[in-house]
């Protein structure tokens, strides 16, 4: 699915009309349509945290980077903020350096520099896979 498919998607399974999911975001239902329709294909950092919010879902699902739709915020595991986890996860695989110092970089960031380095190394891994 889509980026636009999976907006879609959530919103009508929410019972949501464009303008109403627009109102929540702070957008008009034109925008909204535009997103479901693909022909605007990307969301600035800000919209895309409160689209997820306001459909009850995950930047993650959204993007397409999971398919599970449900925001793990709303069953207490974390508090709403990508990559911020107020519960222990524990890996069995190790880590090499560069694993855990992108992973330290990354907790330290804001919100909006984490999606800018996650859209990198998507970029980055495509690059590489032509």
């Amino acid at each position: 699915m889509t980026l636009g498919d999976r907006i879609h998607y959530l919103r009508t399974e929410k019972g949501y009309t464009l303008q109403e999911l627009g109102d929540m975001v702070g957008v008009g239902a034109s925008t909204v349509r535009k997103w479901e329709t693909g022909y605007i294909k990307t969301l600035r950092t800000d919209k895309m945290q409160k689209l997820s919010n306001a459909l009850g879902t995950s930047v993650d699902y959204l993007m397409g980077w999971t398919d599970n739709s449900v925001n793990v915020g709303t069953v207490g595991t974390n508090n709403g903020v990508i990559g911020q986890n107020s519960g222990e996860i524990h890996l069995e695989q190790q880590r090499s350096k560069e694993e855990a110092e992108l992973l330290r970089i990354f907790s330290g960031l804001d919100v909006k520099r984490r999606m800018e380095l996650l859209m990198t190394a998507i970029r980055l891994d495509e690059e590489q896979n032509q």
